[in-house]
């Protein structure tokens, strides 16, 4: 396995970005002896949680959600829906553990197990937010209804509304929940035909996920000797036109390459000119 520094700063920077439980040098430690590839599998697991602050169009996806439905409680999401429109950012509607569970390590409580893993997004690639109206006496807008919805670059697709029961295994929201995922990710499968949901391992890890972790680790130690050599280096700046502000951005002398994500797109950053060379796009949003 390639162990330049080039390397050494990625792993570093990708496992102090995640928040881990438990929080000590042991679970550190245990994060380092790890591959780069289950470094970048964790990260992504982790990151596309998260949701780039950009204005999207609401719609509903009728299968699951009538506008009947949404008008009756659209008091509740109303916050929700105006960052969405505005392009804001919709952490405050996330749950609290993308901030402070982004992995779960030996060492943590058995309580602990399994608050790492977002099963509907992993599953049916679903986000959940909470909604509610925000007043003195409930300033973080928390109503105990969520909002499941697919979210991409331009659109963010209401599926279905729904309260806490849904992620309670047997119960009647758990189930109609799930059936309206299914619905959804089969909406464009001919009747009668059969389709293969995104694959889970047994940890509760994307399999797609983790092929990608393989396979950027694969590219880190393909391209990693050559980032140093001036006419790889040239076909980089070469290979099209990069522009910031209607000018040209010309090859440094001495860049300054390494290994980077842009979000979720995995790539080469060039930190003289923070010129950044996406390698693989990863989960378009």
């Amino acid at each position: 396995m390639v162990d330049s520094h080039r390397v050494r700063k990625f792993r570093a920077e990708i496992i102090n970005s995640i928040p881990r439980v438990p929080n000590t040098k042991a679970s550190r430690s245990y994060m380092e002896s790890k591959p780069t590839s289950w470094l970048i599998s964790t990260f992504v697991t982790w990151r596309q949680r998260r949701i780039p602050a950009k204005p999207r169009r609401v719609s509903l996806w009728l299968g699951g959600i009538t506008p009947s439905d949404l008008e009756a409680v659209r008091p509740r999401l109303r916050a929700l829906l105006q960052r969405v429109g505005k392009g804001e950012d919709l952490s405050p509607h996330l749950s609290y553990l993308v901030d402070t569970k982004g992995v779960i390590l030996p060492g943590a409580g058995h309580a602990e197990k399994g608050k790492d893993i977002d099963a509907v997004l992993t599953r049916y690639g679903m986000h959940h937010f909470h909604v509610g109206e925000t007043t003195p006496q409930n300033p973080k807008g928390r109503s105990g209804l969520l909002v499941f919805a697919e979210v991409t670059d331009s659109e963010f697709r209401i599926i279905a509304i729904a309260d806490h029961h849904a992620f309670k295994a047997g119960t009647v929201e758990q189930q109609t929940l799930s059936r309206i995922c299914m619905s959804y990710c089969a909406r464009d499968v001919p009747k009668d035909s059969g389709f293969m949901l995104n694959p889970v391992m047994s940890s509760g890890h994307s399999a797609i996920v983790m092929m990608f972790g393989l396979r950027c680790q694969a590219e880190i130690e393909r391209l990693d000797p050559l980032l140093e050599d001036a006419s790889f280096i040239d076909k980089l700046y070469r290979g099209q036109p990069i522009l910031r502000e209607g000018q040209s951005v010309e090859r440094p002398a001495r860049p300054s390459l390494g290994w980077y994500f842009n979000d979720l797109e995995f790539g080469i950053l060039d930190r003289k000119t923070m010129v950044f060379f996406n390698l693989f796009p990863c989960f378009a949003r």
